[in-house]
Order: C-alpha cells, then structure tokens, then sequence
C-alpha cells in the first residue's frame, strides 16, 4: 500500500491549490486494500496532505499586505501580496475577489476574469464579485454580459451608488439612454456630492439632444468641482450645438487653462472660432492641436476649412492631402481633397477622390451630392442628376440634392430639345469651380468629423458660380399644419439641423396622425439613430419595415444601427436585404 501511495503526494498537492482535491477521496484506487481501509487511509493521507500544504497564518498575513499595497495604489505588490495568499491558502473567496480587482486596474483582463470566477465559485452569493466580473465585461466590451452581472449583484441587496453608476454606463453603451439616466439618478441620489455620475448624465442628455437638461448637469458638476476640466469641455461641445459659440469658447478656454496639453479643447475651439468667421483664430487653434494630436486626420480638416475662408488653397490642399495620407480609408478626407482639386482645375483627380469617396461609404449621402455637383459643373448633367437621384434615396429630406436634380433634369431637357444650345452650355461651364466655405460643425467631442465641403451649384446658370458663399441656412418654419406629411418633413430638417428631440417630437405627432407611414418611422429611427438611442431607433426600422417589406433605406438603417449593438450578422443581413 505504503507504495502505491507513493505515486500521488505531488498531484494531490497539484490539484490541492485549485480546490480539488476532495474529489481524490472518492477516485484514488489502492490495490490490495479493503474499500473500507482503502478510502480511510486516502482521506487521513489528503488531509495530512492539505494541511502540510494550506497556512492560514501565512495567507492571512500576505493578503493584508496585499490590502495595504491596493489602498495606495500599488497594484503590481498588490497583486504579489495576493498571490502569496492564495498560494497559502486557496480556499478564500476574498483573496481572489481582490486580487482580480487589482489585475482589472492592471488592465490585465482575462486573469482578473479568472479571478472573478474562482470567486463566485467559492462564493455563489457574493455581490461584490458579480459586480467585480461586470466591471470586467465593461473593459472588454461586453455591457450585455456586465449588465446581467450588475442585476445579479443588484439583486442579491448590493446598493451602492457605485453599481447604478457602473450600470448606466453599461446602458449608456447601447445606447438605452432612458435606462442609463434611471440608473444615473439613482446612484446620484445616494451620493449627491460626487460631480462625476452628474457630468455622466449630462452626457447621455446630450447623446438624446436634451441640451438644456445636459447643461444643468454641466453646471451641477462644476459646481461641485470648479476645476473640472472634463465638464468644462461637455458643457463647451453643449453650448456649441445649441448655437452659443461665445459660451462654448469660454468652457474650452477653461478647459485649456486646466489642461495645457487637451487637443481636444483646442480642436473644439478652433471650430467654434470657424462658426463665428474667426477663421485666423481658428487657425491657430487647429495649429495647436495638430501639433498634440498630429495624426489625427480630422483637425487637418478642420484647418483646411478654416485656410480655405482664409483664400489660401494651396495650404488647404496640404491639409486635405495630409488627412489622406493619415486615414485611407477615412471618405470625408477624399471628398475634402476632391473639393481642392476642383478649386485648383485638376477636375479628373476631384472626380477620382469622390469616386473614391462613394466606394468607402456608399451609405454617405454627401458624396454623391459632391460628385454629382462636380458633374453638374462641368455640364455632364446625365451622371450629375444620377448622383442626385442617388443621394435623395439616401436621404429623402436633402434638399440641396433635390434642388441640383431639378436643375440637372431641366439642362438635360434643353438639350434634347436644342442641340445647339447644349454645345453653347458646354462651352460656357467655368474653369474652376469653387467650393463653398461652409465649415465643420461642432459634434460629439469623442467623436469629432469636420463637415464635408462640397462644390456649389448656383442657383441661375452655371455660368455664375459664387466662390465664397456659405451653405443656406434652412428658413423659419411655419406653424404646422395638421398633416401628417408636414410633420414629417419638419421632423426631417430639425434632424439635419441636429436638433433630435424636437425632431423625434415632429416625427412622433405625423405617426399618430398616419400610423402606416413606413416614412414616417424610418424618419424617426434616424432620428433616434443620430442620438445614439439605438434601441429606440431599432424599433421603429423594424416598424418601417413591417409597414413596407420592400424599403430599403429602412434595412440600410437598421444594418447601422443593429452594428452599433454589437449585432454584426444581423446588420449583414439587412445589408444584403436592402440590395
């Protein structure tokens, strides 16, 4: 016996560290030996086994100087410190539960998840582990998985202003905006005087085009906290969308007072200097921050736009080129760079980076504009008003498409029935066109894209080309009828205009007068889908789609929006649909 015993000291010791060895006590065989004898002098050996093995005193001791080294921050002695206690002694849910949240600040995520887990199996009813594996599915992108996490921990009487926070940015991630601020206000009222949760919620306001609500969180956080940069900079993008570029400027030069280094804020200003025809100003803003971020394709953009209303092309050109070179495969830098090309007479490469333009983002409305308005400009009407058409399937409410169609359709009218004057037309198209100097729009501060420029159809002949006009600005409205069409339409421009909550509302009332406008719902899950609301936005696509099974700018959309839920085959599907 003594030598079949022999063979398993180091395996059982093995399996020891992972908890398992118990399991030995029912599946060692010793030959030779009664099953009564047997399993006695495996058990009495296990035992003897783990108990040579196990030190509590020592484990004890390590895991409160792993305690130590976490509350100052020291994670890596930390994580040692912890190690050495469950090497002494594996039977601890606390020491892996703290040794996982220390390898989660190491960013060290699938340990930290193995941690998480041995945990929760020590301990099945433990909160703080549910809540420690969700903030791990957070850092790995997985807020549906974190989500279910932070219910269970939730649910098991867990009730610290922490978990709601870490929720609702999990909700906030899917853009289940509703839920997000439920969750927010919650973890807010059990601690009123932590500005983060506050400036948090502002963001989701934001994201749902709730401004106003955004700004009075803006302003409660800084209250809280006067130097809070990162407020300062959300109620600044907060104040730009709502048109108060003098304000905005104001938050982001405290932002840069804060934080020398923030291209960010400089980026930010340098646009808000752009809105107010600041442009040298806005110059020297985009400057700075080139010389932070100099990778950053887009502030090459946005100084491009600014050197353009400054009348120096060339400078642009290099910008928009630039911005190629950092991001080939970026669309808005190819149409920027095909505007520059027009401007400089080199009309075939502007055609090119159009082109090349659609291939890269055939969803992008914009780019057929710009193409098709290069076409019109150079009085090939026929590919100019196929761009158009191309474009207002894309987008029923542009416009400017609509416009540059109805032009392109007459001057193909002309032609066929004069064929003379259609050579007199040809001959007279202008050398250069010129782009408009319409410049970026201030957008989502982590998300920030200048505003693609585009060439200019005048609006008599394209004999007249005005070369430094910016884009209309669209027209008061009117009251609004009764009609479900018109509020559709007024929804429709309120969200080019980005003005998504007043849109949603527009959109909201022509539903209730005309529940079976396909459009209608499709209009308003743009709408959503520009706010970030994704679930939202899918409930009224698939709303569009069941109201009429053939609309395929209905399946583009909810391709769009079921990728940003993280549903990758079902957004192939619908992109093979709408084909």
């Amino acid at each position: 016996m003594a030598g079949h015993c022999a063979l398993y000291p180091k395996a059982v010791r093995a399996d020891i560290s992972t908890g398992r060895a118990a399991a030995w006590c029912v599946t060692l065989k010793l030959s030779g030996v009664s099953m009564k004898y047997r399993r006695l002098v495996l058990c009495l050996f296990l035992a003897a086994a783990f108990a040579f093995a196990a030190d509590p005193r020592l484990a004890q001791k390590s895991f409160q100087e792993g305690l130590h080294f976490e509350d100052n921050g020291q994670w890596k002695p930390a994580e040692s410190s912890y190690s050495a206690a469950i090497q002494a002694d594996s039977g601890q849910a606390a020491y892996f539960l703290h040794r996982g949240r220390v390898r989660l600040q190491l960013a060290d995520n699938s340990l930290a998840l193995e941690d998480a887990g041995n945990a929760l199996r020590l301990k099945p009813d433990s909160a703080e582990a549910f809540e420690l594996r969700a903030d791990i599915y957070v850092k790995l992108l997985e807020p549906r998985k974190a989500i279910a996490d932070y219910n269970r921990a939730i649910n098991l009487k867990l009730d610290t202003p922490a978990i709601y926070n870490s929720r609702a940015g999990a909700y906030a991630s899917l853009g289940e905006n509703e839920l997000a601020i439920a969750d927010y206000t919650q973890g807010i009222k059990l601690r009123l005087d932590d500005p983060v949760p506050i400036k948090q919620r502002g963001n989701v306001y934001a994201a749902m085009g709730r401004f106003s609500q955004a700004l009075d969180d803006y302003d409660q956080s800084i209250n809280l906290k006067d130097d809070y940069a990162d407020a300062y900079l959300d109620r600044g993008f907060a104040w730009g969308q709502m048109g108060d570029f003098p304000r905005a400027i104001q938050d982001f030069d405290r932002v840069i007072a804060l934080r020398s280094n923030d291209a960010k804020a400089y980026t930010l200003r340098g646009v808000a200097n752009l809105k107010l025809d600041e442009n040298e100003k806005a110059v020297a803003d985009l400057s700075a921050a080139m010389k932070l971020s100099p990778k950053d394709a887009y502030v090459h953009l946005a100084r491009a736009a600014a050197l353009v209303k400054l009348g120096r092309s060339r400078e642009a050109f290099e910008d928009r080129d630039q911005a190629v070179r950092l991001s080939p495969n970026l669309a808005e830098a190819y149409l920027a760079r095909g505007g520059s090309y027009h401007e400089l007479g080199m009309h075939e490469k502007g055609i090119a980076d159009r082109t090349k333009a659609i291939e890269l983002a055939p969803e992008l409305p914009e780019a057929r504009y710009a193409r098709g308005s290069a076409y019109y400009l150079m009085g090939d009407y026929a590919k100019a008003r196929a761009d158009m058409q191309e474009a207002l399937r894309l987008r029923p409410s542009y416009q400017e498409a609509a416009d540059v169609l109805k032009k392109a359709e007459e001057k193909l009218a002309q032609a066929a029935s004069s064929a003379p004057a259609t050579l007199v037309a040809h001959a007279t198209q202008p050398a250069v066109p010129s782009p408009v100097t319409d410049a970026s729009g201030l957008v989502n501060p982590g998300d920030f894209r200048p505003r693609v420029e585009t060439i200019s159809v005048p609006t008599t002949s394209p004999e007249i080309l005005a070369t430094d006009a910016p884009r209309p600005q669209p027209k008061a409205l009117p009251a609004p009828p009764a009609s479900a069409e018109e509020h559709e339409r007024r929804g429709r421009v309120l969200t080019e205009s980005g003005n998504y909550a007043d849109a949603i509302a527009e959109l909201t009332e022509a539903i209730r007068l005309k529940p079976a406008l396909a459009r209608a719902y499709n209009a308003r899950g743009y709408a959503y889908l520009r706010a970030r609301d994704y679930q939202h936005a899918l409930a009224d696509f698939n709303d569009a789609i069941r109201l009429d099974a053939n609309y395929t700018n209905a399946y583009k959309n909810r391709a769009v929006t079921k990728k940003a839920l993280g549903d990758a085959e079902g957004a192939s599907a619908d992109l093979a649909r709408s084909k």
